[in-house]
């Protein structure tokens, strides 16, 4: 096999371990949970909590009825027993029912607005809880998929970078030190291919000495644009 055959096999070789590098790094890049789950999340967690306050406030203000009917149960039974016949002390007792019923009425109000405010907290935590859970799964799915691929992809590394191994020991040590320098200088492509005058790598047009050199193949001949080394 000539030399340009060899550095071009080393080539393809690099590059498929470039591939599978870059692969590899991406993939150990999304290991972990996404921004998205952490929100959803923290979303839950925050309306969790708002229900929690909702159910303690809305039982807060039951308890707070409760114990007004109370008062006010015993003030009636008193007031229609009979056992009372002063006028002016049944007018006052009426007033003091009168005055906390209409207590008991804003109380019941914001009863019921503590229950609307805990019905809409409580479904928008199911919603949340629900796209929690989706998410949890999806991502789940994800990290074992990741995992797979990560393993699969340190094995081909390994593989890949043991034929680079043996690739590179058929090329002399000077030759290997420019391709190496070429690949690091041009985003991993040390080689260009000749198409008819033009140069591949950088598309610029070759003099006719240079275009010979490289179709005879005794030597290296160096693309005197971007230094490639040109495959015809």
């Amino acid at each position: 096999m000539s030399l340009l055959s060899d550095l071009w096999k080393l080539q393809e070789i690099d590059s498929a371990l470039d591939a599978r590098r870059a692969s590899l790094e991406d993939a150990e890049a999304r290991l972990g949970e996404s921004e998205e789950l952490l929100a959803a999340r923290l979303r839950t967690r925050e309306l969790q909590e708002a229900a929690r306050r909702a159910r303690t406030e809305q039982k807060d203000v039951e308890l707070e009825a409760d114990e007004l009917r109370s008062k006010i149960a015993p003030l009636e039974a008193k007031l229609y027993g009979g056992s009372i016949r002063n006028p002016k002390e049944l007018a006052d007792l009426q007033a003091d029912i009168d005055q906390l019923k209409r207590h008991l009425s804003a109380i019941e109000d914001r009863d019921l607005e503590a229950l609307s405010t805990l019905e809409t907290t409580d479904s928008g935590l199911r919603d949340a809880t629900a796209e929690l859970e989706s998410l949890e799964a999806a991502s789940a799915e994800e990290q074992r998929d990741l995992h797979a691929r990560i393993a699969q992809l340190r094995s081909e590394i390994e593989e890949y970078a043991s034929k680079r191994d043996e690739q590179a020991a058929h090329i002399d040590r000077a030759t290997l030190k420019t391709y190496d320098h070429l690949r690091q200088a041009h985003q991993g492509r040390a080689l260009a291919k000749l198409d008819r005058n033009l140069c591949l790598g950088c598309r610029i047009s070759l003099p006719t000495s240079v275009v010979n050199k490289a179709r005879a193949g005794n030597t290296l001949a160096h693309c005197p644009n971007c230094e490639r080394i040109l495959v015809a």
